[in-house]
């Protein structure tokens, strides 16, 4: 897996690689090479005019050794060194060693030469940017920013602090940005994570073992090694039951929703607890589910004492989740006030639930079972007392914090959605596209994260596998129809095909 550091963690991981003998002036070498594989992997080059705008650290190093490279590739490559050539030791030992001579070294004002490019590189600062943009390097980059070529940042677009996401005025937009290693945690976090483009990881050669530190893994294939093992020899009852309390007179898709998601994920049982109008609907829509009818009260909202009375039956499930389409309502906090106290097993709390909770989010600490929360920003912010725009650009770390003082794991939605745990493991998701910003796939993830919970997955595994899941059936969707045209039921009914 490919670990998500702070600029100083990947400092570190540096100072370790070059201990086992893999040597800063080796690394420049690799970032370069994979860097000219990334562009005639992705792009016809020979032939073709590039422009790297080339700073004097080892950032600016990475760009010239490939400036050397890509002219012995047929690229009609220049070079602007608005502060002079790179000149630190490891980028002129590099220059040395590599073959090639440096292409021309154009004037800063060079308003013509990137008109005429077909593609610009970014190479001036990387990782150890903040503050603020000299004015002749913003100058360059408004110009540079104007262009119809392909712009592509190494590491990480020059002007953006590593670290926060914060970008500095006129910073480089690319199309691109070629991380080196390892993720930055700055390009999870908005405003950079808009503004980035696609993020590409390259290999440099840095081995796992040189990260001791890292704020968090991205995942990857081997995730799908948590899935529960299905034995030949098994009944309903081996599959786990989950008691699925969800939906109201004004909101039943998402009972049906978040039941159908789970049933697709494998649980052997599936108990939706609604209200008599969502039963009735949820019977027709999903026949496997089985069915308790809780009374309403006068505006159509599961009453908190019904479940109260049900509560000798609780214990007879291997995990719950509440609060898909219940709504925000008195009667929804004092329902999840009493699964909080009363669910032993593990407990998903989504949507109105993780509203309820935030009425008075103290009691999460009287919980008798495990809990996963999987909130959007908005959700987040509620529950945490902060805005959306801090919760955005504080991802991580906010999630990691929260899971960590309330002992639950914290799902939080989003492109690259974070998953915390309460010991301080963090995993950002790589699945997932625009298709599931449609409402209804809040619902269904949350069926997932139940089922696999019921299954038997520990908790925060079945968080982490439940939002890998959930953004590969979205990808297996976009492959066929536009991510616009994606239903959240469809998003359920494609875990059959890519479990």
């Amino acid at each position: 897996m490919i670990p998500v550091v702070t600029t100083s963690q990947m400092s570190k991981a540096e100072l370790n690689s070059e201990k086992n003998g893999i040597t800063r002036v080796r690394l420049m070498q690799n970032a370069a090479n994979a860097i000219l594989d990334f562009l005639e992997s992705r792009f016809t080059i020979s032939g073709k005019s590039a422009i790297i705008i080339a700073g004097s650290g080892n950032n600016g190093g990475d760009g010239a050794v490939l400036s050397k490279l890509l002219g012995k590739k047929g690229v009609k490559t220049a070079l602007i060194a608005p502060n002079g050539l790179p000149n630190t030791e490891t980028s002129k030992t590099c220059l040395e060693k590599t073959n090639g001579t440096l292409p021309p070294i154009l004037s800063e004002k060079a308003e013509s030469a990137f008109n005429g490019a077909d593609i610009i590189i970014d190479c001036v600062f990387g990782t150890g940017f903040h503050g603020e943009l000299p004015e002749n390097i913003a100058e360059l980059f408004k110009t540079a920013n104007l262009s119809k070529a392909v712009k592509i940042s190494v590491d990480i677009p020059s002007g953006v602090n590593g670290n926060t996401g914060v970008i500095a005025p006129h910073s480089f937009r690319p199309d691109i940005t070629l991380v080196l290693a390892a993720m930055k945690t700055g390009l999870l976090n908005l405003p950079c994570a808009d503004y980035c483009g696609e993020a590409v990881i390259l290999d440099i050669g840095i081995t796992d073992d040189c990260y001791n530190e890292y704020d968090g893994l991205f995942t990857d294939e081997s995730i799908k090694k948590l899935f529960p093992r299905r034995s030949k020899f098994s009944n309903k009852g081996t599959f786990g039951k989950l008691l699925n309390i969800a939906g109201c007179n004004k909101y039943i898709g998402a009972a049906v929703l978040s039941s159908k998601a789970a049933l697709r994920t494998g649980a052997g049982l599936v108990c939706l607890a609604s209200v008599p109008k969502v039963t009735g609907i949820a019977a027709a829509a999903v026949p496997e589910c089985v069915f308790k009818e809780l009374k309403e009260n006068g505006e159509g909202y599961i009453r908190h004492c019904e479940i109260e009375n049900i509560a000798p039956e609780i214990s007879g499930f291997s995990a719950a989740a509440f609060g898909c389409g219940v709504g925000n309502t008195e009667e929804a906090q004092k329902t999840a006030d009493f699964l909080l106290k009363n669910v032993k097993s593990t407990l998903i709390i989504d949507a109105d639930g993780i509203n309820a909770v935030s009425a008075n989010i103290n009691v999460l600490k009287d919980k008798s079972g495990a809990v996963v929360m999987t909130p959007h920003p908005g959700e987040f912010a509620r529950l945490t007392g902060t805005s959306v725009s801090w919760v955005q650009s504080h991802r991580i770390e906010a999630a990691r914090d929260f899971a960590f003082e309330y002992d639950t794991v914290l799902l939080l939605k989003g492109a690259n959605t974070i998953v915390a745990a309460p010991d301080g493991r963090v995993m950002v998701n790589t699945t997932g596209n625009s298709a599931l910003a449609k409402a209804g796939c809040g619902d269904v993830l949350a069926g997932i994260i139940g089922a696999l919970a019921a299954q038997g997955v520990k908790p925060f595994e079945a968080a982490v596998l439940g939002a890998y899941l959930h953004g590969e059936a979205a990808d297996f969707l976009v492959k066929e129809q536009a991510a616009a045209s994606v239903l959240a039921s469809e998003v359920a009914d494609a875990l059959g095909k890519i479990i």
